[in-house]
């Protein structure tokens, strides 16, 4: 599944580290540059993170076999329209929780579809490339967290979008939540337990100042991501 974890990189990449909210600030000043960045730069983190695997025929929605670079072409069409779709209609209709999960989920299934199975035979697991893992677990706790709590909290009561500071302070947060799951050993079970209560402290002080569900969201989610990934680096062969 090497083809399918650098895929989904690139994904998260793109959405949650490029084009979160710059995409809406492009939009807003010219529909169409935002829509050809957006489809630039996932297009080109594609080709680049699958470049060994361009020229092998991959089974696009399991209908018909084509060149990977051709799937790739398509898969960024996709990804861009199913971008504009869900902008200007979901969140509107549906909300910004229900419009995420959707979203998020159509393009994962995109791309489940259309990535090379062959090599899940070839590697032998599901998980291929610890490199790749953690970078998908990095950027989910970092910023994919973010923008999720995020989106609960403005179909609650209608937030603003979280402040630079607001939004590096958290990203910074969870980071070490999800590196402390990483050590060796046990010593990450002292580490976790002196990091959650420094950041209790930090929000009882209000250095923080967030809502209860941004803060346990951002801990339980990098926990839980992070022990995910730990999994893959210690167990899996």
């Amino acid at each position: 599944m090497i083809v399918f974890w650098r895929l989904f990189l690139a994904f998260f990449l793109t959405d949650f580290v490029v084009f979160n909210r710059m995409a809406e600030k492009l939009r807003a000043r010219s529909r169409a540059l935002g829509m050809l960045l957006h489809g630039g730069v996932f297009l080109l983190l594609c080709l680049g993170l699958c470049y060994g695997y361009l020229s092998m025929q991959w089974p696009f929605l399991d209908l018909v076999h084509m060149p990977g670079w051709v799937c790739i072409i398509l898969l960024t069409l996709f990804h861009v329209f199913s971008d504009e779709f869900f902008q200007f209609g979901g969140k509107s209709r549906h909300g910004y929780l229900m419009t995420f999960f959707v979203k998020n989920l159509a393009n994962f299934l995109f791309i489940f579809l259309c990535v090379p199975f062959k090599v899940l035979y070839e590697t032998g697991n599901f998980f291929a490339e610890p490199w790749v893992i953690f970078c998908v677990g990095l950027v989910s706790c970092t910023r994919m967290l973010g923008w999720f709590s995020f989106a609960i909290e403005q179909d609650r009561y209608g937030r603003d979008y979280p402040t630079f500071d607001e939004r590096w302070l958290l990203s910074m947060m969870r980071m070490i939540f999800f590196l402390i799951m990483l050590l060796p050993g046990w010593r990450w079970v002292v580490l976790l337990t002196v990091w959650f209560m420094a950041c209790l402290y930090a929000r009882r002080i209000r250095l923080m100042d967030i809502s209860h569900a941004a803060f346990y969201i951002g801990i339980i989610g990098s926990v839980v991501i992070g022990f995910l990934v730990r999994l893959r680096f210690y167990l899996v062969g």
